[in-house]
């Protein structure tokens, strides 16, 4: 009687995907294609998402962890997207993968988290799996979205265009960061903000262009520049008075992170935990965390 065969074990890769902050973020008008055009700073920091592309286990997605709630199990989840955008430029088949997601970044918070999931698939696809140049990599994370590009760099870097366009900066230094997470999000938030600040002038991208220019390694959290802020309190219901507390308490300005609604601070490591202390009992999650380089730069 012949033996009987083990099937094979899949071929499994897994990485972290880092949130991010905006440093700067500045809207410099809307384009042609329906797009804003935007200057802005980026950072990854430590909170992260962990991502495992499995081949060998037949297509399917799964999540788990303390911000699966939300996070869509269809074709519209970030991370299947990406894998589509791989397959239509070369990559594997869809049908013979599975993604698996732990969620920790909160979703819908302007933090960035389905699209460093994206991202990071496309860096296994890439790097780990082989199955996937760069060249194609970058073209599959620009038609997934405008963050994705960016969290194929991570780090400290400067995106432009819709975010398509980025260039690696230096690192800062170590820094701490707090994010103050509201209990609720709002629908379509992303496109109502841009509508929103389609009503006042603006930007011309001199933050970003300064920042850039100086190199700068260490940021105070009143450094910070979101364009967004000017109309987040009419966008978000409730943000205003939470945020108007935060500060009072900690004695510092707290900020918008990307399109919102989470808010966060960010200064010397040293602060961090006594500054998360602060919002005992204010309505938000708060997340103590730190500014982190990229998992990818060699």
């Amino acid at each position: 009687m012949p033996a009987k065969r083990s099937p094979p074990v899949p071929d499994v890769f897994t990485a972290l995907a880092p949130a991010k902050l905006n440093l700067t973020l500045e809207v410099l008008g809307r384009r042609p294609d329906g797009y804003h055009e935007i200057d802005t700073v980026l950072q990854t920091i430590a909170l992260a998402d962990e991502v495992t592309v499995a081949f060998g286990r037949g297509r399917g997605l799964s999540v788990e962890g303390p911000f699966k709630d939300g996070t869509p199990l269809d074709d519209s989840n970030l991370a299947l997207a990406a894998a589509h955008a791989a397959q239509e430029r070369g990559g594997p088949a869809v049908e013979s993968l599975h993604v698996g997601l732990v969620k920790r970044i909160p979703p819908a918070g302007g933090l960035g988290g389905g699209a460093s999931d994206a991202a990071t698939v496309l860096r296994l696809l890439q790097d780990d799996h082989g199955a996937l140049s760069p060249a194609a990599a970058a073209a599959a994370a620009a038609a997934v979205g405008s963050d994705e590009p960016f969290f194929l760099v991570g780090g400290t870097a400067r995106a432009r265009g819709r975010g398509e366009v980025v260039l690696p900066l230096p690192d800062i230094d170590d820094h701490g960061v707090v994010l103050f997470i509201p209990p609720t999000t709002i629908e379509r938030k992303t496109a109502r903000m841009f509508a929103a600040i389609d009503a006042l002038p603006f930007d011309d991208g001199r933050v970003a262009r300064a920042f850039a220019a100086e190199r700068r390694t260490v940021v105070a959290s009143r450094d910070v520049f979101n364009a967004f802020e000017r109309v987040a309190f009419d966008v978000f219901p409730g943000l205003a008075p939470l945020w108007e507390q935060l500060e009072a308490r900690i004695g510092d300005a707290v900020h918008l992170a990307g399109a919102g609604p989470t808010l966060f601070w960010i200064g010397p490591p040293a602060d961090t935990m006594t500054v998360a202390a602060t919002a005992a009992g204010l309505d938000c999650t708060v997340i103590p965390t730190s500014t982190a380089g990229s998992p990818w730069r060699r």
